[in-house]
C-alpha cells in the first residue's frame, strides 16, 4: 500500500517539517491496525463490533484538545445515538455459533478491552492527524503513501519480535488450533484474500477516509463507522440473493431498530456540521 500511495504522489518528499507529524500517522496507523487484529484474535467479532462504533466520541475529544473542532451538545447526541444504534444490533441479535466462541479468551477481559480501546483511539488519531496533515496543503497520495511505509516498518518489526518469541506466537496461534510453525508460514491460496485486504481494506477505505477528513470535521468523518452493521447487513443480504448454497446468516429483523437509531444519529451529525459550517460562513 505504502509503494502505491508513494507512486500516485509521484515520490514526492514531503517537507522536513511534516516528517515528524507523517511519523504520528503513521504510528495510529500501526496501533488501529494490530490492535484491531490481535483484539479479534483473541476474543470475536462480537467484540470488536462493539468497540468499533466509540471512534467518533475518541475523534471529538482528540479534536477539541487539539483544537481543530468544537463540540455541541447536537454532535454528542447524534454520535450517541448511532452508536446506541450499532450496539442494538450487536447485542439484541440472536446468539449463534459463528459470533460466540465455545473456547474461553486466551487473555483476560480487560485486557483484551484495552486493546480495542487502543485500536478505537489508533483509528480516531488517524482521521484527526491527517487532517492536520491535510491543511497544510499535501495532497493525500504522499501523505498516507509516507505514513504506510512507517507503519510497514512497525509491522515488521512487530512480526518480527511476536515470531521470535514463542510465548507470544503461542498465544496469537495456538498449537491446539493447528499451529503455524515458525509464523512466516503462508496458508494454501492466501493471494486472492491479499490482493482484497490490500485493495479494498486498505487502498480505497484509507483514500476514502482522506478525502473525508479534507471536508468533514475529525468526529463526523469517525461517525459514520457506525453504519457499518447497515452496509454489512445488506451486503450479506445481497450475497446470499446471488450465491444461495453461501454459508451466510442472514440479518435479523431486530436490527431494523438499530438501524433506525444509527440512520438519526448519523443525521443528527451531519445536520451540526452543517449547522456550524453555517455560522462559521456568517461570521467571515
Amino acid at each position: 500500500m505504502a509503494f502505491i500511495f508513494v507512486s500516485l504522489g509521484g515520490f514526492k518528499v514531503l517537507p522536513a517539517r511534516d516528517w515528524f507529524l507523517t511519523f504520528i500517522y503513521g504510528c495510529t496507523m500501526f496501533v488501529s491496525m494490530v490492535g484491531y487484529m490481535v483484539g479479534l484474535k483473541l476474543s470475536s467479532p462480537v467484540m470488536a463490533a462493539i468497540w468499533q462504533p466509540t471512534q467518533p466520541i475518541f475523534a471529538l475529544v482528540l479534536g477539541v484538545i487539539m483544537g481543530t473542532e468544537r463540540p455541541s451538545l447536537l454532535k454528542c447526541v447524534g454520535i450517541l445515538l448511532a452508536i446506541g444504534g450499532c450496539t442494538y444490533i450487536v447485542l439484541a441479535r440472536p446468539k449463534d455459533k459463528s459470533t460466540v466462541s465455545e473456547d474461553p479468551p486466551a487473555v483476560g477481559s480487560a485486557i483484551v478491552n484495552a486493546i480495542f480501546v487502543l485500536a478505537c483511539v489508533g483509528s480516531a488519531s488517524m482521521v484527526v492527524v491527517v487532517k492536520a496533515l491535510l491543511s497544510r496543503g499535501h495532497t493525500f497520495a504522499p501523505v498516507v503513501g509516507w505514513a504506510s511505509a512507517v507503519c510497514s516498518i512497525l509491522l515488521a518489526l512487530a512480526t518480527y519480535f511476536a515470531h521470535s518469541n514463542e510465548a507470544t506466537l503461542e498465544l496469537l496461534c495456538p498449537v491446539e488450533n493447528g499451529g503455524c510453525g515458525n509464523g512466516y508460514v503462508l496458508p494454501p491460496g492466501f493471494l486472492l484474500p491479499y490482493i482484497y485486504v490490500v485493495v479494498f481494506m486498505s487502498v480505497i477505505p484509507y483514500f476514502l477516509n482522506t478525502v473525508a477528513a479534507q471536508a468533514l470535521e475529525g468526529s463526523v468523518a469517525s461517525a459514520y463507522t457506525a453504519a457499518q452493521p447497515v452496509v454489512s447487513a445488506a451486503a450479506t443480504v445481497l450475497a446470499k440473493n446471488f450465491f444461495p448454497d453461501a454459508d451466510l446468516n442472514l440479518p435479523h429483523h431486530s436490527m431494523i431498530w438499530g438501524v433506525l437509531g444509527i440512520f438519526a444519529g448519523l443525521g443528527l451529525v451531519a445536520y451540526a456540521s452543517s449547522s456550524s459550517k453555517e455560522k462559521h460562513l456568517k461570521k467571515d
